[in-house]
Order: structure tokens, then sequence, then C-alpha cells
């Protein structure tokens, strides 16, 4: 392995697993890191044991914010690790006063005219264009 890729390795550990500080503290681009990542795979290894070890970190901490009674750590992790119990947060979708949905149907874009194609096209971009 280059003694680049053992810098950047050793820069990826201690910056908690971050790519974009880390390539720019070794001075290589980000798409160099993929091929690298994508290449090389004892690097890759290397980079995923990495990760993992990021992950088991903050995961002690937050069993230490659970057993010093953090109330919003102990919500967060029964939503995110007990869904199975139950603990988990629904939005139930409904019409007006609870009515059932009206489902769409199927439509069937071939018996449209090239002028109805056109108009739903349209309203379409516009729609697009208004989220940006």
């Amino acid at each position: 392995m280059s003694k680049q890729k053992e810098e950047f390795i050793d820069a990826f550990a201690k910056s908690l697993a971050l790519i974009s500080s880390t390539c720019r503290k070794v001075g290589i681009s980000r798409p160099t890191f993929y091929n690298w990542y994508n290449s090389d795979e004892l690097f890759a290894e290397q980079i995923d044991d990495i990760r993992e070890l990021c992950k088991d970190s903050v995961e002690n901490e937050i069993f230490k914010k659970i057993k010093d009674g953090d109330t919003a750590m102990i919500i967060f992790y029964a939503k995110t690790r007990m869904k199975d119990r139950g603990y988990v947060e629904r939005q139930e979708l409904t019409g007006k006063d609870g009515e059932e949905l009206v489902k769409a149907q199927d439509v069937d874009l071939s018996t449209l005219s090239d002028e109805q194609k056109n108009v739903l096209l349209e309203i379409g971009k516009g729609l697009l264009n208004k989220k940006e």
C-alpha cells in the first residue's frame, strides 16, 4: 500500500471517518479517495473497519447518556432500535374528517392526444420549477 494511502488511513481514523476533511488534510480529491476505495480491497477494508469503530464509539456515547438518564437519548434509542416493540412514530394519512383517501386511478397515457400529453408535461415542469 502506498505511503499516501497509509497517511490517509491514519488521518481518517483521527478525523472520526470524515472523508472531505481527511482528503483536504492529505492533499487528495474526493474522487481519488473513491477510486482508491473501489479499486484497492485492502484499503477499502481498512476504511470500513475505521467506520465501524467510529459507529461503536458513538454508540458507546449513546449508552452513557442513557445510563445518565438523558430522556432525549432514551427516546432516540427507542425510536431507532426498538421499532419491533412499537416505539415508532407513525403518521396516518386520511382525507377530510378521517375519511379514506381517494386512490389515484391508473391512467393510460397512450390514450391521450399529443396536445394532452404536452399539457401534462408543462404542468409537471411547472411543479418542478416551483420546488427549486
